[in-house]
């Protein structure tokens, strides 16, 4: 038998409270996610406790993983196990609650009693989960593992069904969107039938049915070959600007010599009179002046930022950086390629000196992620403001491929590509 340190110690320091009424916690609000029971033995808990009934669960093995037990509302859970109690990802009981562990030893097997259904402890609200509602919901696919994938923003785990793939189906939840939120971000994933798909979103039934804008399919051709870059290229002063970039593009149905529109490139400083200048093999140079405004996001704070407008391009191209109206300025190979689907695009741009930086469309932006390159295991946490866009640091030119992981850990992608290729001077 084996019981966790991090137990351990919210058990020396556990808390009493008033007298509560006491239920059996059901499997499926107790786990909230998809292959709930481990085994016929073993369950997962992951959820916030938030009213003053007091639920128990026994079992022979238990995980528990990012939970609070809320101390305002003085919230009691009370686990059991025979074998062991595990906590993971994140665990909070509040002053005001009970939380109360215990290892009860092996006992005989026993035939599981037949109970009837229980109420759910928390009664579910309808959410608006429409498509530019607040949940932001972004629905998608990974095309390399042929899946339709989608996630958003939420208090209560929603529901998803796929026309003529699934029925109604719960959506995993992956952690609170940022530590002490009443709010979660929840991901699905499903095996494509090579055909093209929508998905309707509800918190429950009887709530609003949220239907997307669009089919999604995992399309073939992912798009990740470079395009001929532009050579005789102006000659620069080259300076190492420090600027981290995010470009925002949609590449969807598009083919590899095709136009590809960028809706903005922003920068991560403010600098007045800084100036993009986009060069590519088929079309004449184009100069874009960064203009200050304010990004708006619904749960995070990001301060005044710098962006050019939206300007169509090739694929892949070369950009170059001023602050001094191209006296000096950083020069930037940009490959993008799409993940599936719409606006799940990557993005590397690799500076004249090595450095690179990647935008990696495919979660909301409001959501801290992380990079893991699956090769060293190194990790790579998002730019404080930008949830999506990672400095790389300095890189030797060739594929480098990562994971993109939630900053609990859960991992929505295991094959981002990083192509990086310096940019020639002249």
């Amino acid at each position: 038998m084996r019981l966790s340190i991090i137990l351990l110690i919210f058990l020396a320091f556990g808390f009493k409270a008033k007298a509560q009424s006491t239920q059996a916690l059901p499997k499926e609000q107790s786990l909230g996610m998809e292959n709930n029971v481990v085994n016929n033995s073993a369950i997962v808990i992951s959820r916030n406790f938030e009213d003053p009934n007091c639920y128990m669960e026994e079992s022979n093995e238990i995980v528990v993983n990012n939970t609070v037990v809320k101390g305002a509302s003085a919230a009691c859970l009370e686990l059991k196990a025979n074998d062991f109690i595990d906590i993971v990802g994140f665990f909070d009981s509040e002053l005001g609650s009970t939380f109360e562990a215990s290892i009860i030893g092996i006992t005989p097997p026993v035939e599981p009693p037949v109970t009837p259904p229980v109420t759910p402890p928390t009664i579910k609200e309808c959410e608006n989960l429409a498509n530019h509602g607040p949940a932001n919901p972004h629905l998608y696919a990974h095309s390399h593992n042929s899946q339709l994938v989608g996630n958003l923003v939420a208090k209560y785990t929603p529901e998803y069904k796929i026309d003529g793939l699934t029925e109604w189906k719960l959506m995993q939840p992956t952690g609170l969107i940022k530590p002490g939120s009443i709010l979660n971000f929840y991901f699905y994933a499903e095996g494509s039938d090579a055909t093209n798909r929508v998905t309707t979103l509800r918190t429950k039934e009887g709530c609003p049915e949220y239907r997307d804008i669009r089919p999604q399919n995992a399309q073939n051709d992912m798009l990740e070959p470079w395009v001929a870059l532009k050579a005789n290229l102006p000659k620069i002063n080259p300076v190492a600007n420090d600027f981290l970039f995010l470009v925002n593009s949609e590449m969807g149905g598009k083919k590899l010599d095709d136009i590809i529109k960028v809706y903005e490139v922003v920068s991560d400083k403010i600098f007045l009179g800084m100036h993009a200048r986009f060069m590519t093999k088929n079309n004449e140079d184009r100069i874009l002046a960064f203009n200050e405004f304010q990004p708006t996001y619904d749960y995070r704070t990001v301060s005044r930022k710098m962006n050019t407008t939206y300007f169509d391009v090739d694929k892949d191209f070369i950009m170059d950086v001023t602050t001094d109206y191209f006296q000096t300025a950083s020069r930037y190979n940009v490959h993008r390629y799409q993940q599936g689907g719409h606006w799940s695009v990557v993005t590397t741009l690799t500076r004249h000196d090595g450095k690179v930086s990647t935008s990696v469309q495919g979660i909301n932006y409001d959501v801290d992620q992380i990079l893991v390159n699956n090769f060293t295991g190194q990790t790579y946490y998002c730019n404080v403001e930008f949830g999506n866009t990672f400095d790389l640091g300095f890189l030797p030119e060739g594929v480098h491929q990562y994971s993109l992981k939630t900053y609990h850990g859960v991992t929505i992608n295991n094959r981002i590509l990083v192509n990086v290729k310096r940019p020639s001077l002249n």
